[in-house]
């Protein structure tokens, strides 16, 4: 007993940190943000100048009425990379704050928000609407519709596959099927669909992309990553205890079966909502929660909203790197998250001494 009551403060109290550095940190990562949201609006198939973006900032607000700039920069800067910026950040922190959940729900390092099939699910609600017309494609929303659809779909045979269970081995292996079930009706209306252009529509889509994104888009995503946010700073001590194992955190008061759920349910909106306008986006989810666990450990006050800056941060210099590297293409934003995170990750388990649950 006190060997585990000297592991808990060792692995998450973390009195220190959080007392002289937390903040620092949260004020290096908002500067980061704003740098990168710099960054992005001056980077592109046209570059921008400097200048001239912070005037046009400084002219939505009222503070500069010198319009030098041409109207295709403004809409460049105000309508196009924007809402894509912004959307990248809410993207990438819901991602990383579900791989926190889901980690912590099913106590597994190799868990993400995709490996309960909810993904799965969404893309084949994608991949039906864009392939094989089941919604009306002209409609702006349609697959978006579709994805969410899909998701719910699958988050609706998990419970039903896990009502009374409180096993969370047998809930990875009934989200492993549901993952392959949905991909294999994905496949299947590729094959059947007749359009050759939907297909690669369907392709590039389950590869991820930001390039379609709106200001429309941006409140939908912001609510649940948000809420999403709240809801884990909420229970973040019942996280805590997950990690120790299932008899612990019943020792310690907590619903595991019950906290389980939720999370999962939590993590089906944010994820259904994320792929619905952003693609199939993979790797964010599974790395950024242990890149943050291996830095500043695994205490969740801490590593669900470090998790949710650096994921944000991460997702949007890829997105710049995606559209500004093969210039006037544009790549698929989930090679470049895998291509430039999976390094850094194997720097990371090379050179800190890390477990799942906490520094060594």
């Amino acid at each position: 007993m006190q060997k585990q009551s000297k592991n808990w403060q060792n692995l998450f109290i973390q009195k220190d940190f959080i007392e002289n550095h937390q903040y620092i940190c949260y004020f290096i990562f908002f500067t980061i943000i704003i740098l990168t949201i710099f960054a992005s609006t001056k980077y592109g198939a046209m570059s921008i100048d400097s200048n001239k973006i912070i005037d046009v900032f400084l002219h939505q607000f009222g503070l500069n009425d010198n319009v030098y700039w041409s109207r295709v920069e403004q809409v460049a800067i105000l309508e196009l990379r924007l809402p894509r910026v912004i959307l990248a950040c809410l993207a990438g922190a819901g991602l990383a704050i579900s791989g926190v959940a889901m980690q912590s729900a099913v106590k597994n390092p190799l868990a993400d928000p995709y490996i309960l099939g909810i993904s799965a699910g969404a893309s084949a609600g994608a991949t039906a609407v864009i392939a094989a017309g089941v919604l009306d494609i002209t409609e702006e929303y349609s697959v978006s519709i579709g994805s969410f659809c899909g998701a719910m779909l699958s988050m609706i045979l998990l419970f039903m596959l896990n009502k009374d269970n409180r096993d969370s081995v047998r809930l990875l292996l009934s989200g492993c099927v549901i993952s392959i079930l949905f991909s294999s009706i994905s496949s299947v209306i590729m094959f059947l669909a007749k359009d050759k252009e939907k297909v690669s529509s369907v392709v590039f889509w389950l590869m991820g992309s930001i390039a379609d994104a709106n200001w429309r888009m941006v409140p939908i995503v912001m609510l649940t990553v948000l809420v999403g946010i709240c809801f884990l700073m909420v229970y973040y001590r019942q996280l805590n205890a997950l990690l120790l194992g299932e008899e612990t955190a019943h020792t310690l008061g907590v619903n595991t079966n019950a906290m389980r759920w939720q999370l999962v349910i939590l993590v089906a909106i944010i994820v259904g909502s994320i792929v619905a306008f952003c693609g199939m986006i993979g790797f964010i989810g599974f790395v950024i929660p242990h890149i943050v666990r291996s830095l500043f450990g695994s205490n969740h006050k801490v590593v669900i909203p470090f998790s949710a800056f650096i994921g944000g941060i991460f997702l949007s210099w890829c997105d710049i790197i995606a559209r500004t590297v093969v210039i006037p293409e544009e790549l698929p934003i989930g090679i470049i998250t895998a291509l430039s995170g999976a390094p850094f990750f194997m720097y990371i388990l090379k050179h800190k001494k890390y477990s799942f649950g906490g520094k060594k």
